[in-house]
C-alpha cells in the first residue's frame, strides 16, 4: 500500500491512456481494425444522445428534487454519447485530446506544416489543435501512450490558449489574488470559455493489462463483504474473490467454464467471457516502447497478479498483450459544478442498483459497464449539515486511506480515519486548487460538503474542479 500522500497524488495524476499510435485495436464489434492517427478531421465532438446535452436548469432541477432516476438516465446518455462510433469505428472519446498533448507538448516546439503521418514503424502523432494565440501544440513529436486524462476540444483549447497548462501563469494568477486581497470565495478560475459548456467533457480511464497468448482470470467488483473481498477497508482488485476468464486465443470459448483460481483463492469453475465484452487494445512494439515510468507508477492501472505497482504493470506491458478498459471517471460542464459519473466493467450488466436502468441504446461492449453518479456532495445538496453522499469507483479509490483533521463541538482538534470506499467524486474535485510550490494543494477530504469559501482554500486558487490543472503544469 502507498502512503496517503502518494496514493492521493497518483490517484489524481496517474493513468495510462492509449492514444492511437498502435496499429490495431479491438472495436466494439470485437473485430481488429487499423487505427489512423488523430487529426483535426478525426476529432469528434460528443454527439447529441438522449438527454445529453441538458440545460443547466434541467440538471439543477434534478439536483433540487433529488431525482436520482433522471440523473442516472442522463449519465447513461452521456456515456452513450462519448462511446458512440466515430471515425474509423473508434468511439468518439478516443479522438479527444490527451493530457500529454495539453500539458507536455503544448508550446514546446515551433509548429510545422501538418501532414497525415502513418509511419507505424516510427510513429509521429498527427496532433490536432488549431493554432491559438498562446501555446500551440507541435505537430512533429510522438504522442506517447501515457496520458492521465482525455479532454474535448473546447476545454483543451481554453486550457492551452489561456496558459493554464503552465505553472508560471497559474502562480501569477494566485499572486494577483494575494495582492488584491481577493476573498476566498472569489479566488477561482474557469477552464472553459463560458461558465457553462455542454461540450466540455474530461475523462479519466483505467486499464488492466492481460496476457495475449493464454487465459487470464479477471477479478471483478461485487461489493464489500467477506464473501467478495479479503480486505474490507481497502478492497483493491488483488483482494477480490470472484472473477471471469478472458482467453484472447479463443481456446476457451465464451460461455464455457474452466477450473482456475482468482487471486490465490482455491481453484473453482469460472465463466469464460469474450475479449469483445471489453473495450480492448492489443499492444504493439511501439506501445511498449512509449510506455513510461509515469504510467507504471500511477497506482490506478492493473498489472500481473491484479496489482497496481510498477513492477506488476511492466510485467504485462509486452507486445501482443492486451489493455482492457476497466473503468472511467466522466465529468461534463453542463452546470457550473460539472456533472459527475463513474463507470466500471462488470459481468453483471443488470445489477439492480448500478446497471439495470441502462438503456438499450447503449451498444456493446459499453453495455458491460456499471455506473454511479455524484451530482451532489451531501444530502440534501448544498447543505453544510448534510449527510455525506458516497460515490466511488472500485478501480480508482479503493487503495486510498488516511486521516482527516476535524474539530469537535468543544473546539478540540482531532482526526478520523477514512478509506476510499467512503469517498465522493464531487467533494474530491471541489478541492482542486493550488498555490505556488510543488503539490501545494488543500488537505484532502474524501467526502462531505466543501463550500467555495471554505478556509481550506486560503492562499490558493481554485481551478474549476480539475485536479490535472492543479498539479500537472510545470
Amino acid at each position: 500500500m502507498t502512503t496517503l500522500r502518494t496514493a492521493f497524488i497518483t490517484l489524481l495524476t496517474g493513468i495510462v491512456l492509449f492514444t492511437l499510435v498502435h496499429t490495431s485495436c479491438t472495436s466494439s464489434t470485437g473485430k481488429g481494425m487499423e487505427a489512423l492517427f488523430l487529426t483535426d478531421e478525426l476529432y469528434t465532438d460528443p454527439p447529441n444522445f438522449g438527454s445529453y446535452p441538458a440545460t443547466r436548469d434541467q440538471i439543477q432541477k434534478m439536483i433540487d428534487d433529488v431525482d436520482l432516476r433522471n440523473i442516472r438516465a442522463h449519465a447513461w446518455d452521456l456515456w452513450g454519447s462519448m462511446t458512440s462510433p466515430g471515425p474509423q469505428g473508434l468511439p468518439v472519446w478516443e479522438t479527444w485530446y490527451s493530457g500529454y498533448e495539453v500539458f507536455t507538448l503544448a508550446g514546446k516546439q515551433e509548429v510545422k506544416a501538418r501532414n497525415i503521418i502513418r509511419d507505424f514503424q516510427s510513429p509521429k502523432q498527427f496532433h490536432h489543435f488549431e493554432n491559438v494565440t498562446d501555446g500551440v501544440i507541435p505537430q512533429n513529436l510522438p504522442e506517447q501512450i501515457t496520458s492521465f486524462n482525455r479532454y474535448t476540444k473546447s476545454v483543451a483549447d481554453f486550457i492551452v490558449s489561456s496558459g493554464l497548462n503552465r505553472a508560471q501563469v497559474l502562480d501569477s494568477i494566485n499572486d494577483s489574488f494575494d495582492r488584491a486581497g481577493t476573498p476566498i470565495s472569489l479566488r477561482q478560475i474557469q477552464t472553459t470559455q463560458d461558465s457553462i459548456d455542454t461540450r466540455a467533457i474530461v475523462l479519466k480511464p483505467v486499464f488492466q493489462f492481460i496476457d495475449g497468448f493464454r487465459p487470464t482470470v479477471i477479478p471483478f467488483w461485487n461489493g464489500i463483504s467477506p464473501k467478495t473481498t479479503t480486505d474490507l477497508k481497502n478492497p483493491e482488485p488483488h483482494t477480490w474473490r470472484q472473477g471471469v476468464i478472458v482467453d484472447p486465443t479463443r481456446t476457451l470459448k465464451p460461455g464455457d467454464s474452466a477450473l482456475m483460481s482468482v487471486n490465490n483463492e482455491p481453484a473453482r469453475w469460472l465463466q469464460v467471457v469474450g475479449l469483445e465484452d471489453f473495450y480492448a487494445i492489443k499492444l504493439t512494439e511501439e506501445d511498449v516502447k512509449e510506455f513510461s515510468d509515469f504510467a507504471a507508477t500511477s497506482g490506478d492501472d492493473v498489472g500481473k497478479g491484479n496489482m497496481t505497482d510498477s513492477i506488476s504493470i511492466y510485467q504485462n506491458v509486452k507486445e501482443g498483450n492486451y489493455a482492457l478498459l476497466m473503468a472511467v471517471h466522466v465529468t461534463s460542464k453542463e452546470i457550473n459544478n460539472w456533472t459527475w459519473q463513474t463507470f466500471w466493467w462488470s459481468p453483471y450488466n443488470n445489477h439492480p442498483f448500478f446497471g439495470a436502468d441502462r438503456p438499450t441504446s447503449i451498444l456493446a461492449p459499453w453495455d458491460n459497464y456499471n455506473m454511479r453518479t455524484a451530482y451532489w456532495m451531501v444530502t440534501p445538496a448544498g447543505s453544510a449539515e448534510g449527510e455525506p453522499f458516497v460515490s466511488f469507483n472500485p478501480y480508482l479509490e479503493t487503495n486510498l486511506f488516511g486521516k482527516v483533521p476535524v474539530k469537535t463541538k468543544t473546539g478540540v482538534l482531532d482526526s478520523i480515519s477514512w478509506t476510499g470506499v467512503n469517498s465522493n467524486c464531487m467533494t474530491c474535485h471541489r478541492l482542486a486548487a493550488r498555490a505556488p510550490g510543488t503539490f501545494n494543494t488543500p488537505a484532502y477530504q474524501p467526502d462531505g460538503f466543501i463550500g467555495i469559501g471554505d478556509s481550506v482554500f486560503a492562499g490558493m486558487t481554485k481551478v474549476d474542479f480539475l485536479w490535472s490543472v492543479a498539479i500537472r503544469p510545470q
